[in-house]
């Protein structure tokens, strides 16, 4: 009877040593809420690759030869998949993303204008530590957004703690060119025009707002945009938030207390 008491209190003390150790453990979540902020007549843009890292993943930079392939292909199509495998396979990288819409254009998750959508991460305060994202701006030919400073949003500090990193606002004078295709509308991907696109080798360089060349254009989902920001006006804005994790139950402390009192308990009986 003993030894069936003792095996059974040993198996509940390790049981719930293992949840107090895992709660303690647990990584941080982190509620990212992505928001079109343009009106309906308004720019789209295509599903967000978003980077975790340690602050040494570098996705592109300004100038000549600026952008990767897996940029090219974002800021081109939209097409996340060629730069995230080459951050999946980076040291500095711990996990990546892809942030959609599913209301979006028919069978693309695309962010439509004023569209939200709220996304939930456990993340690694030690190595999460650092923010990257990229997407392309529809229906032009190669602009796209992201950050090209891969230590610009800090999630977490030297102690692990959340830095409360403030939303991250896109304006118009944000948006990039790649550089690779004239802006033409010709051929652009989810632009109706058609067409066939001409290829640049310009570089990198910022739009600085002057999107006025993309009024008037018809979009895939049927729509003509009316309007365009300028360099103050608001794209985008992506936010952070730290839910507060689920505390223990309050009689957990009082129980494990007890199982080591009744260990003492029949310790002394034994003796």
């Amino acid at each position: 009877m003993y030894l069936f008491s003792k095996i059974n209190r040993s198996s509940v003390l390790g049981a719930l040593a293992v949840v107090s150790m895992g709660a303690a453990a647990e990584a941080a979540t982190i509620e990212v809420t992505v928001t079109n902020t343009q009106a309906p007549g308004g720019l789209y843009f295509t599903p967000l690759l978003g980077i975790f890292h340690d602050g040494n993943y570098d996705t592109f930079n300004f100038g000549a030869n600026g952008t990767s392939a897996g940029v090219t292909a974002i800021a081109e199509g939209g097409d996340v998949s060629v730069e995230r495998a080459a951050a999946d396979a980076d040291s500095a990288v711990n996990r990546t993303e892809v942030l959609t819409s599913p209301g979006g254009f028919p069978g693309a998750p695309v962010f439509d204008p004023s569209e939200a959508q709220t996304f939930t991460f456990d993340l690694d305060e030690t190595e999460d530590l650092y923010f990257t994202f990229l997407s392309m701006i529809i229906p032009s030919n190669d602009l796209f957004v992201g950050n090209a400073d891969p230590r610009a949003y800090k999630l977490f500090d030297a102690n692990g703690d959340f830095t409360g990193l403030s939303d991250i606002r896109v304006y118009g004078s944000d948006v990039w060119d790649n550089g690779t295709e004239a802006n033409d509308n010709q051929g652009a991907a989810f632009n109706a025009a058609g067409g066939t696109s001409t290829v640049t080798d310009e570089g990198v360089t910022r739009t600085n707002g002057n999107l006025d060349f993309l009024l008037g254009e018809n979009t895939a989902a049927g729509t003509t945009i009316s309007s365009v920001p300028g360099a103050g006006g608001l794209i985008a804005t992506i936010s952070f938030n730290q839910v507060a994790p689920v505390p223990l139950p309050a009689a957990l402390p009082l129980l494990l207390a007890g199982l080591g009192g009744l260990g003492a308990v029949r310790r002394r009986r034994r003796g």
